[in-house]
């Protein structure tokens, strides 16, 4: 994992990473709240040899003392210590439980001996600290006590005496913030890191190459304006530039071979499919070649929504036989884009696509137009685009951007290569306009300017095929009578 891929993962899951550190943050500050107080006070023992008398003897008794030291600090918490404290002042405990609140340490190489006394009450805190100091000096000099009757050798002397705390010890409300905040950060990383981990969805260029060596022939942005519907629509400013930029590559992919006919399909529902089948069909029409743009999704048609044409009589109205192809198509714009809706939907979609007249109408279509576009449903729900890959010439896979993971695009690829599918490449669709998968390099608007349609009712004619679909749409049946149109079948 590089650098890049860690600051998109942290891009990704911002939000999470810091929702986590807050609820760290409010969760420390509620248990610092509900915790209870402790006080603690602390007193401290000099531990020393008495009756000295030479500078040798003195230096054994510093040494006999600080032998003696550890020891001492194991007593504090003994029954023989705790108990005179507890009865001196009453407590309402054992021996046992004060032991659990009482801390007593040494440094090493010194004879102080520090305690520490915990509890609830800072007043009581000092009074035990101050109460083990006493007893413990007693204790001590009745074990050190020769059995001869002379004095005890150790001498244990206060060196402070406790006070009470100032304020609590207990709960450390900063620290238990700061730890609050880092544990949730941390919680927040691993989540965001889990989260890259099993979210295998295509959400980039890269994703795309670590799932198929298909070339990548474009990206599209998606809509700059949220819609509503799932219904196919038509690009404008850097969408109709990124489909101009796909027009090109797919005639540089086309070179060695010959393009006539085109299915456009994806690996799933959802990618947005239809949508780059007819703004490429009107990228390619703009330049001045006739297109027919087929809808073969004999399942869901969507073109004749998105266009606003006649769906009663389309492709499977020409299949069986009821019409024929130049009565079919209807001219959509004033370009030289023609459309075949579905039709009425059949029982039997994957056999009539399949069908021997299906390959005898493809053929038509290519004599009749430069360019065919098939919308074609998706690849891995039903064959039926598998299967018109074997009429025509070439397929162009969409992916849509966080809408397939990259097993499921994997797949596809996988079962149009194995019947043998002309995958002339991929196109990357509904890539984020603004987020951490943004990719600029896909909002172009080099010396674009503000398209500003003409009045149809005017005579003039619209400024761009955004502009021009829109108009016909509207204006289709008053200044023409019939948006289905004949379109000249070439000889």
């Amino acid at each position: 994992m590089d650098m890049h891929e860690q600051i998109l993962i942290l891009r990704r899951n911002w939000m999470f990473i810091v929702s986590f550190a807050l609820i760290g943050l409010i969760t420390a500050g509620v248990l610092s709240v509900l915790m209870p107080k402790a006080y603690t006070a602390s007193s401290s023992i000099f531990v020393s040899t008495q009756n000295v008398e030479s500078s040798a003897e003195l230096q054994q008794g510093s040494v006999f003392a600080l032998a003696r030291v550890q020891s001492y600090v194991s007593l504090v918490r003994k029954p023989q210590v705790l108990d005179p404290v507890i009865e001196k002042l009453g407590l309402d405990t054992t021996a046992a439980e004060l032991a659990e609140n009482v801390k007593a340490s040494t440094s090493r190489n010194t004879v102080l001996i520090q305690i520490e006394a915990v509890d609830s009450n800072p007043q009581r805190a000092a009074d035990i600290a101050n109460g083990i100091v006493s007893s413990l000096i007693l204790s001590v000099a009745d074990l050190e006590r020769p059995t001869n009757g002379l004095p005890s050798p150790v001498r244990l002397s206060s060196v402070d005496t406790a006070q009470p705390p100032d304020g609590p010890s207990s709960p450390k409300t900063s620290l238990n913030l700061l730890l609050g905040l880092l544990y949730g950060l941390a919680a927040g990383l691993v989540v965001a890191i889990l989260r890259n981990v099993l979210d295998r969805h295509v959400r980039t260029e890269a994703d795309v190459r670590k799932s198929t060596s298909l070339p990548l022939l474009g990206g599209i942005t998606e809509s700059a304006t949220p819609r509503s519907s799932t219904a196919p629509f038509v690009l404008a400013g850097s969408g109709s530039d990124a489909f101009r930029q796909l027009r090109t590559n797919l005639e540089f992919a086309a070179v060695g071979h010959e393009m006539r006919s085109v299915v456009v399909t994806s690996s799933q529902a959802g990618e947005g499919k239809s949508t780059v089948a007819l703004n490429l069909a009107l990228s390619i029409a703009q330049s001045g070649r006739s297109v027919l743009l087929v809808d073969a999704d004999l399942r869901l048609p969507s073109v004749a929504d998105a266009t606003g044409l006649e769906q009663t009589v389309g492709l499977t109205s020409v299949l069986i036989g009821r019409t024929n192809l130049s009565d079919a198509a209807q001219q959509w714009g004033t370009g030289g884009l023609s459309v075949l809706t579905s039709g009425p939907l059949p029982p039997n979609p994957t056999e009539l696509l399949g069908s021997s007249t299906m390959q005898k109408l493809i053929g038509e279509m290519e004599a009749a137009y430069d360019v065919v576009i098939l919308d074609a449903p998706p690849v891995l729900p039903v064959a039926d685009a598998t299967i018109l890959t074997r009429y025509t010439d070439s397929l162009l896979l969409v992916v849509g951007a966080t809408k397939v993971s990259q097993h499921n695009l994997s797949k596809a690829v996988e079962q149009l290569n194995l019947v043998k599918a002309d995958v002339i490449g991929v196109v990357l669709n509904r890539i984020p306009r603004k987020g951490p998968d943004a990719n600029s390099a896909y909002l172009t608007g080099y010396g674009a300017a503000l398209a500003s349609p003409l009045d149809w009712e005017k005579g003039g004619q619209p400024s761009s095929p955004a502009a021009e679909a829109k108009a016909v749409m509207a204006h289709g049946e008053e200044d023409h009578g019939n948006t289905r149109r004949k379109h000249p079948v070439k000889s």
